[in-house]
């Protein structure tokens, strides 16, 4: 079986990095205004990182960037749906609000990765549109969580904390 040290290396980094997030993310945590888009805009650059690092150059970037965009547009409004369902509370701080863990957008992030992971380990040579759609399925979940953040940025707005 034919793998590349890139790949296997973006494996580690997921794992180590996921590992930390997800212990990270199992309590309510206190949210800050300010800080609001800072661990997605963490994961976006995370995730590009991997993504780039076990870039395969044999896949046009237009295909790659469709895919993207595709999956991305798919994942936002489930991380709509999902954001709905996040618990937000107020603390006597202004501009800070409690919110309680959501480990479903974060599932699907970590699934998407071990779905790329897997397609690019045992299929390394497949076609470039399915190599390309393990990109989109990273958008996918990226989506899903930037999804969720614009809603708790609207519950801050609404309960006067932003």
């Amino acid at each position: 079986m034919e793998h590349s040290g890139a790949t296997t290396s973006a494996l580690i980094y997921f794992l180590v990095i996921g590992a930390v997030v997800y212990f990270r993310l199992l309590r309510p945590v206190r949210l800050r205004a300010s800080r609001l888009w800072t661990g997605p805009l963490l994961l976006v650059f995370f995730t590009a990182f991997l993504v780039w690092e076990s870039f395969e150059g044999h896949v046009s970037i237009p295909i790659i960037i469709g895919a993207v965009v595709l999956g991305f547009v798919l994942g936002f409004p489930l991380g709509l749906l999902r954001g709905k369902h996040t618990k937000v509370q107020p603390t006597g701080e202004p501009g800070v609000l409690i919110v309680q863990p959501a480990i479903i957008p974060l599932a699907i992030w970590g699934i998407a990765f071990v779905a790329r992971f897997a397609v690019r380990y045992f299929l390394p040579h497949a076609g470039s549109s399915a190599l390309a759609s393990t990109d989109g399925l990273i958008a996918f979940a990226l989506g899903s969580i930037v999804g969720a953040r614009f809603v708790i940025a609207q519950r801050f707005r609404e309960l006067g904390t932003a």
